[in-house]
């Protein structure tokens, strides 16, 4: 891990993450540096490991799993690009209906000093011809003032459509930006807002709230013997059983690549462990099957950890304690549930990355 606050060590870090995007033929754009960035630092575990495996591969499969990080795993970047285009778009209507409403005041002071002066005109005439004369007048500059108003009003409402077609349009791009598109629920950028958020109401309610980090047991496998389609088959697969699984607040999230978490506030350690066990359970009894023959393939299980939050603890810790969990049961032998301890207590288990090449 790099030191933030050493400015050698961030000219190192970024010089190298150039020398990456140059190697691999990769856009030179301030997205794919911040990518490169957080691989050379490893600073993100899934970004490192997804990375890392592709380097081993090709060129071509590096830059696939490079782009596919940066649509899926920073995805809340997409928010803040449609929040400027949206703050723009909005700046226009506000500016427009703000030159009506003033136009609209000019010519209702307009109006009002005409109303006036007919006032001044019926106080002198003294013929009847006069008098008719200044209420055709009058009756004119009403009708003109109402089609005012009404122009007016039919801007107005035009507005106000636009306004909320742009607040739908932003709330269903917020809502994709932080979708996982292969499998349907939450993607890492998700489950960094669901998890905050629950910690938060955790501590204000004094209530239990359990992480739980879960992995396919050997998806590389997956990927080299069948392809990447099934890859995808079985990662849908896993998705649709955590979305159908959890009820309530509970939050299932895609962390990355072959790695799942599901939030699940006002839940201690037991409950949490058991819903983590009829979710192995389920996920081992499928199968995947060929499509274009119906042949069953393969058999999917999953490794989890899970971790309850402790009082005052911050996320990345609750983090760690249940990964460390997870690897622990990838050590005992995976399709298991291993219950993380507290921090101080946790014993040491092998790394991510060495245990990426094992699956």
């Amino acid at each position: 891990m790099y030191d933030l606050d050493s400015g050698a060590e961030a000219r190192r870090i970024s010089d190298a993450a150039m020398q990456l995007l140059e190697a691999y033929e990769i856009p030179a754009n301030p997205d794919f540096f911040r990518l490169m960035y957080d691989y050379v630092s490893g600073r993100d575990p899934v970004v490192t490991r997804q990375l890392g495996d592709a380097a081993s591969e090709s060129n071509a499969r590096f830059r696939r799993v490079a782009t596919d990080l940066l649509l899926h795993h920073y995805g809340e970047g997409r928010t803040l690009n449609l929040l400027s285009e949206t703050g723009g778009a909005l700046g226009e209507i506000v500016n427009r209906s703000v030159g009506q409403l003033a136009e609209a005041g000019s010519e209702a002071k307009d109006f009002s000093s005409e109303l006036g002066g007919f006032a001044d005109g019926l106080g002198e005439v003294d013929a009847a011809v006069s008098v008719g004369s200044l209420v055709e007048q009058m009756v004119t500059s009403t009708r003109r003032m109402q089609a005012k108003c009404a122009k007016l009003e039919t801007d107005l409402t035009q507005s106000s459509n636009e306004i909320n077609n742009l607040r739908n349009k932003l709330d269903e791009t917020r809502a994709e930006a932080l979708t996982d598109k292969l499998t349907g629920i939450s993607n890492r950028a998700g489950f960094d807002k669901a998890l905050n958020t629950a910690i938060v109401e955790t501590r204000d309610e004094n209530s239990p709230m359990t992480l739980v980090m879960c992995d396919i047991d050997h998806f590389k496998k997956f990927n080299d013997n069948y392809g990447h389609q099934v890859g995808d088959q079985v990662l849908r697969l896993v998705g649709g059983i955590l979305r159908s699984t959890l009820k309530g607040q509970d939050i299932p999230c895609r962390y990355g690549g072959e790695e799942f978490a599901m939030i699940l506030p006002h839940t201690e350690l037991q409950g949490a462990s058991k819903v983590a066990e009829s979710i192995r359970l389920a996920i081992e009894r499928k199968r995947i099957v060929r499509k274009s023959t119906g042949e069953a393939i393969s058999r999917v299980t999953m490794s989890f950890g899970v971790a309850e939050y402790l009082p005052g603890e911050a996320g990345c810790d609750l983090i760690e304690r249940a990964d460390n969990a997870l690897y622990r049961a990838k050590n005992e032998g995976r399709n298991r549930v291993c219950i993380g301890e507290p921090a101080a207590a946790e014993p040491e288990v092998e790394t991510r990355s060495a245990m990426a090449a094992a699956g």
